[in-house]
């Protein structure tokens, strides 16, 4: 018998009822140069320092003061912050940002499923998951970061400068057949970032897997979780017959009797993926379609520099 989250994935491909005879289509998936735009828009809010190393090294950004120590060579000290302070004190040294780049793989889901979305008025699952994917990626970019996909002919291979966007874009949009497989973990370079980008629909024995997966790789893991508001709240009344876009069938009677059931099963499904996600130190962020991906993304951001 399959588990309440096995039986939640896909089933909301596509709605016949008979209190809304209107069946919502998965919508086209957005033109490059559309999608680059958007893209493009939000990483101007993702960027202005958020990507910032925040370590010391070798650069030419200042990061801080500190006391000068023992045996450092007198080139060292800042003397004009040095004589601003009291003749019985230490005297201080600058310390600049480290500049080498990180890297950055992201996987976005391709499944058929997530190319659904409850309304016309929505964007498709799809359509957020590769806006903010390449949000992200832009943003990387800009600061002078690697960045590659888990998909497509190129998977694992990272790239550096804004130019290559439009590249990162079109395999985003043209995954290969395979890729709806877990993530390949091993790809991804050691003491680097991963984003997965999914609904997160899955079986358990799949998220298993792919913690498993994660918790065995020096990677720093982090979860985006995108879905439509129709899958956080059940917003049908009457007989609903849902058609899964990855096969499967279930009819309900009577929808609105089942809210508070439902309510309950999505909220613990939930709640175990940041518990889980938790216990091998990743991040998961929820994020709702029909929402300004900005803020999920922001947080999402800061929790990757609060892991470097």
């Amino acid at each position: 018998m399959k588990s309440p989250t096995e039986t939640l994935r896909g089933l909301f491909g596509r709605r016949n009822d008979t209190v809304a005879d209107a069946m919502v289509a998965p919508a086209e998936t957005l033109p490059l140069p559309d999608l680059l735009l958007a893209a493009e828009k939000i990483a101007t809010g993702l960027y202005a320092g958020v990507h910032g190393r925040r370590r010391s090294g070798a650069g030419e950004d200042f990061w801080q003061f500190r006391q000068y120590r023992a045996g450092e060579p007198a080139t060292s000290i800042d003397w004009r912050q040095s004589a601003r302070a009291p003749i019985d004190q230490t005297y201080w040294v600058r310390e600049r940002e480290r500049e080498n780049a990180q890297s950055l793989l992201l996987w976005c889901d391709p499944s058929a499923s997530m190319n659904w979305r409850s309304s016309t008025s929505l964007p498709t699952k799809r359509e957020q998951a590769q806006l903010s994917t390449l949000a992200l990626a832009s943003s990387a970019l800009r600061g002078g970061e690697r960045v590659g996909l888990l998909t497509g002919p190129e998977a694992g291979r990272t790239f550096a400068g804004r130019h290559v966007l439009p590249r990162l874009g079109e395999a985003l949009l043209h995954p290969s057949e395979h890729d709806d497989e877990l993530p390949d973990i091993l790809r991804v370079p050691n003491n680097a970032d991963l984003v997965i980008v999914s609904d997160f629909l899955w079986e358990e024995k799949r998220i298993d897997a792919l913690l498993k997966q994660c918790a065995g790789r020096p990677v720093r893991v982090h979860m985006l979780c995108i879905l439509d508001p129709a899958e956080r709240a059940l917003p049908y009344a009457g007989r609903i017959r849902f058609e899964g876009l990855e096969g499967g069938v279930l009819t309900l009677p009577a929808v609105e009797t089942l809210d508070a059931h439902y309510d309950r099963i999505m909220q613990n499904h939930l709640d175990s993926l940041i518990g889980n996600a938790a216990s091998v130190q990743a991040d998961c962020i929820i994020h709702t379609t029909g929402q300004d991906p900005l803020p999920a993304l922001l947080a999402l951001v800061m929790a990757m520099g609060s892991r470097r």
